[in-house]
């Protein structure tokens, strides 16, 4: 249904919008006898090739559009004035776009490298024709083209004057880029030339380049008959010919580890003391009085093996290892030519600082109680001199409440204290295993006081986890997961509440221990090399909790204590939980995408538990789901929250589902704007009293799935964002009838929720 508020809310936006677009004419800055590029468009009958692929090749594009129809930054830039000794106008000036002039000679520039890139991808007989249209001192510009018949692989070899050299290539038939019947595309040619020599230098032939390599083409009908060849001037010369295909092996290896390694070679002993340590073949050279990291780390993360034949991908996987130590600053590998087809290789690792302290200070606002959160971290990245990270933390907040007139305190302090390990300390893993998974291993422990008006509660926590990427896959294995949490002190209103026998929640504020493993994967199909191309991302996972504990009170026989088995005279946790994650990136061109989004999570309490530890459970609202809610508002089911306050134990559940779709675009400066919509709930598994209408029934959980939309503003600094959602009801099914759940009329305090956060919400 329309929301009538929210419709001229829009209709303000849109307007403002035109108006800034528009406040001054477009040509206010265009010279009187010059015009303003208007548009340009692209017209072609080659359905393989887009206009996204056409655009980079434009001498010169018009101002940026937003939506296709305004261009704000042009507006802005016309806003102002023409002194640009007032700071407005230079501002405005320099977070808008001046206007494009056209140019006669760039729109022939264009033209010409609009046909190379035709000839480049196989279509030689391709024809560009520019029209122009003209109206008002603006410029319409359309680039017809016509491909016409391109040329086509008939065939395709490889002829190398090695024998050996020419093995190998036989074995990678399907690897080949190049096939018959593909266009004559010079890019694909030139990958071609990139695989080839990619697959002799991983085979010992370290003085094989690409640009040894060269075609020959011959072409009848539009058909080619393709060869790659050494070019011609190698292939006369004998002697060069011998080098080229001479195989190589590595000879000792140097790695250098020194503060001032970029100046290495002029330090003098007076200035550095050095000391030279044998480690498995190789020789390892630091800073005597300043011995940065063991000579073992920087071997288990060298890939380039003494007394082996030379492989390119093993250069390229220590350098991918030793970057990714948080001790080392960089690292630059080299090899020289000894004689006797022996390279020896020097690697230098500078060091990075070792000590690096941060502080956090953050404003909260929750449902409008106001507080301050402070935390201060201080890290080694070298502790053990192996590059392991050593983490300690502290953190405090502090929260002023109000509730019918009177005022609350609610503080918290906690502190964390972390190692990491770069590399996998798995006993019965292989070493191929290590090699190939690029890994940490990780041990934490951490515990937070919170003080608040109703309890006092401590969290304990001990874990151990590795993780570890493998082509492209990341993947999390929680091995131990250990918390205790202990309440010693509650209301006697809270306790009456919420720890009465017949209250089935009552389990999730009482003492507890929670001893859990998990395996999680993450995966996204993103790629620098092609940022314009639609992606996915996927994340997924699974844990469970008090098995172990289970098997043996049950083997212990073990009496229980109301009902429940304890670990130290503490009730233990017992469940089953999982999740997935998807969401994929609609690239339609850089300023303009499409998110779409979906999230599922079920938990199952068992055996020794009947209801989801609170910190395992799930929520709905807030600013990473439904944004027309606040966070912990929403649900479960068609639950409907009396109390005038985040309940924050009853409004959580055991099913989770999300789906959401986001438009982001690029307005002008830093500045972007989204427009989204979301949709979803929570609900238990089990009939809980205190959350009526909670539980997850297939005959009504459709009618009770929230929906919100909403528009938002982001400023994107690339290394990270700052969001502000403001979220609207669109069905809310806390609601006890049709007309009601369908929000057509709202009020501010309960149907429209503002977000701030850091980061995109999926």
């Amino acid at each position: 249904m329309r929301n009538y508020y929210f419709t001229n809310i829009v209709k303000l936006l849109v307007l403002g919008c035109s108006l800034l677009a528009c406040s001054c004419s477009s040509v206010k800055y265009v010279p009187e006898d010059k015009q303003l590029l208007n548009k340009v468009r692209f017209k072609s009958d080659i359905p393989d090739i887009k206009s996204e692929q056409l655009s980079p090749f434009l001498q010169q594009a018009p101002n940026s559009y937003m939506f296709s129809i305004m261009r704000v930054k042009l507006g802005v830039y016309n806003m102002s004035g023409r002194d640009t000794t007032k700071w407005i106008n230079r501002w405005l000036r320099k977070i808008g776009e001046a206007p494009v002039v056209y140019d006669s000679l760039l729109t022939q520039r264009t033209k010409e490298e609009l046909e190379r890139e035709l000839k480049n991808k196989g279509y030689y007989d391709a024809e560009v024709d520019v029209k122009k249209q003209e109206k008002k001192r603006k410029v319409k510009l359309t680039y017809d083209i016509t491909g016409n018949e391109p040329y086509i692989i008939s065939s395709y070899n490889v002829s190398l004057p090695d024998d050996s050299a020419m093995l190998i290539l036989n074995r990678r038939d399907t690897a080949a880029m190049l096939k018959a019947g593909q266009l004559f595309d010079l890019a694909l040619m030139d990958k071609e030339r990139e695989n080839v020599t990619l697959m002799l230098r991983n085979n010992g032939y370290y003085n094989f380049q690409k640009e040894l390599l060269g075609f020959k083409a011959d072409s009848a009908n539009h058909k080619v008959a393709l060869k790659m060849e050494l070019q011609e001037r190698y292939l006369k010369n004998d002697s060069l010919r011998e080098v080229i295909f001479r195989k190589k092996k590595v000879g000792n290896v140097y790695i250098y580890s020194i503060t001032d390694a970029a100046n290495m070679l002029t330090l003098s002993s007076d200035t550095v003391q050095l000391d030279t340590t044998y480690y498995q073949g190789y020789c390892v050279i630091s800073d005597n009085r300043k011995k940065r990291i063991r000579a073992s780390a920087l071997a288990a993360k060298t890939f380039i093996r003494p007394h082996e034949m030379y492989r390119e991908r093993w250069v390229t996987r220590t350098y991918e290892r030793l970057n990714n130590l948080p001790a080392v600053k960089y690292v630059n590998v080299s090899f020289y030519d000894v004689g006797n087809d022996v390279l020896d290789c020097y690697i230098v690792v500078s060091p990075e600082k070792a000590h690096s302290f941060s502080v956090n200070i953050e404003g909260t606002n929750s449902d409008g109680n106001l507080g301050v959160g402070v935390g201060v971290t201080y890290q080694n990245r070298n502790i053990f001199k192996g590059s392991e990270t050593l983490k300690i933390g502290v953190n405090g907040a502090y929260e002023a409440m109000r509730k019918d007139g009177v005022f609350y305190h609610s503080a918290e302090i906690g502190g964390e204290l972390g190692i990491v390990f770069p590399s996998l300390l798995m006993p019965f893993s292989t070493k191929s295993f290590r090699q190939q998974s690029l890994g940490t291993t990780e041990l934490s422990a951490s515990y937070n006081f919170q003080r608040r008006p109703e309890y006092v509660r401590n969290i304990a926590n001990v874990a151990f986890k590795y993780v570890w990427m493998r082509r492209n896959v990341r993947y999390t294995f929680d091995l131990i997961d250990f918390s205790l949490i202990y309440l010693p002190w509650m209301t006697g209103e809270f306790a009456e509440k919420y720890l009465n026998p017949s209250s089935s929640v009552r389990y999730s504020y009482e003492d507890h221990v929670i001893s859990r493993i998990g395996f999680g994967v993450s995966y996204t199909s993103q790629t620098r090399a092609n940022s314009l191309r639609n992606y996915y991302s996927i994340r997924g996972g699974v844990q469970t909790a008090g098995n172990l504990l289970y098997g043996l009170s049950k083997l212990f026989k073990q009496e229980k204590n109301n009902g429940s088995y304890e670990l130290f005279h503490v009730p233990y946790s017992q469940y089953v939980k999982g999740y997935f994650d998807f969401s994929y990136n609609q690239i339609f061109n850089p300023k303009v995408r499409l998110v779409w989004h979906t999230a599922l999570g079920i938990g199952f309490p068992y055996g020794n538990a009947s209801v989801l530890p609170f910190e395992e459970r799930f929520f709905a609202g807030g600013a990473n789901g439904l944004r027309g809610w606040s966070v912990r508002s929403l649900g479960p089911g068609a639950y409907k929250n009396t109390t005038g306050y985040i309940d924050y134990m009853n409004q959580s559940g055991d099913i989770k589902f999300d789906l959401n779709v986001e438009a982001r675009f690029k307005l002008f400066w830093k500045l972007e704007g989204a427009a989204f919509i979301d949709a979803g709930n929570i609900w238990t598994i089990k009939a809980y009293k205190e959350q009526p209408e909670g539980q997850f029934q297939w005959s009504e959980f459709y009618k009770q799935i929230g929906c919100s939309y909403g528009i938002g503003l982001r400023l994107n600094f690339d290394f990270f964002v700052i969001r502000v959602d403001m979220g609207l009801k669109l069905y809310d099914p806390c609601y006890e009838t049709r007309s009601e759940r369908w929000r057509s009329s709202f009020n501010w305090k309960d149907d429209i929720a503002f977000h701030f956060a850091v980061g995109y919400p999926f």
